[in-house]
């Protein structure tokens, strides 16, 4: 009973942490692009295009970025979100046509949530403990394809270009439910690179980095043999969306 208790409490931290995750705004995120990064730090350089038609060697309509994000089949990236008064969370994910993959370390414990769309299948899995937690299929997180994807509904105004990781972007404003949001879309493969919202709390940010359009192994996405699977008992919340 107190082993069962123990593992109640590691799924509850875990959704917690998530649902910090999503209140930042976070929607939300492999063969590198020659000089994308910058080991020492990340420079922001401002250009001086008009808003209506920044320059570059990719296509930069906003039409044009959001149809090269629906055309990518795999990648692989960092996600790190920085929220007002809350510590920095950095997110590996794995992305694949329908499935998605998701691993954060807190205070030593390892959260992996492994979304299979193929099977229409959600758990949140707790290595440590060979665990996993079945979820709610409905409450899936949303990768960053979808994030741009998302931005279309909102009528976003570009507001310039600017140099972010070697990354030539587009910058985007626009007001969704969060609040006012600014996103830098990255021209060549129509992807969020950085995003920042702000509210009544304050800017939180995040930014998409370490990009890789690799193939990934169809067995990133399916939990290893022999872990335990419980159930979503009637009283816990749901598991939220929107990373």
């Amino acid at each position: 009973m107190v082993e069962k208790s123990k593992k109640w409490g590691i799924v509850i931290v875990g959704l917690l942490l998530i649902a910090v995750i999503v209140s930042a705004g976070c929607v939300g995120k492999k063969a590198p692009e020659e000089g994308e990064e910058t080991p020492t730090g990340e420079v922001t350089t401002p250009t001086t295009q008009t808003p209506t038609a920044p320059s570059g060697d990719e296509g930069t309509s906003l039409s044009d970025i959001f149809g090269k994000s629906k055309g990518i089949t795999s990648v692989k990236y960092d996600m790190v979100t920085t929220s007002p008064g809350e510590p920095t969370i950095t997110q590996k994910i794995w992305l694949k046509g329908n499935n998605m993959r998701m691993e954060m370390t807190t205070e030593g414990e390892t959260m992996i949530t492994i979304m299979n769309g193929d099977k229409q299948e959600l758990h949140m899995y707790y290595p440590e403990e060979n665990m996993a937690m079945k979820m709610d299929f409905s409450q899936a997180p949303e990768s960053a394809i979808e994030e741009t994807s998302s931005i279309e509904q909102y009528n976003p105004t570009v507001v310039g270009t600017e140099t972010i990781d070697a990354k030539l972007c587009t910058v985007v404003e626009y007001v969704d439910p969060e609040g006012k949001v600014k996103t830098w879309l990255w021209q060549k493969q129509g992807l969020p690179v950085r995003m920042e919202v702000t509210t009544t709390e304050g800017i939180s940010r995040t930014d998409w980095k370490n990009f890789d359009f690799g193939d990934i192994p169809d067995d990133k996405f399916e939990l290893p043999t022999g872990v335990e699977i419980m159930e979503m008992p009637g009283g816990m919340p749901p598991m939220p969306g929107g990373i």
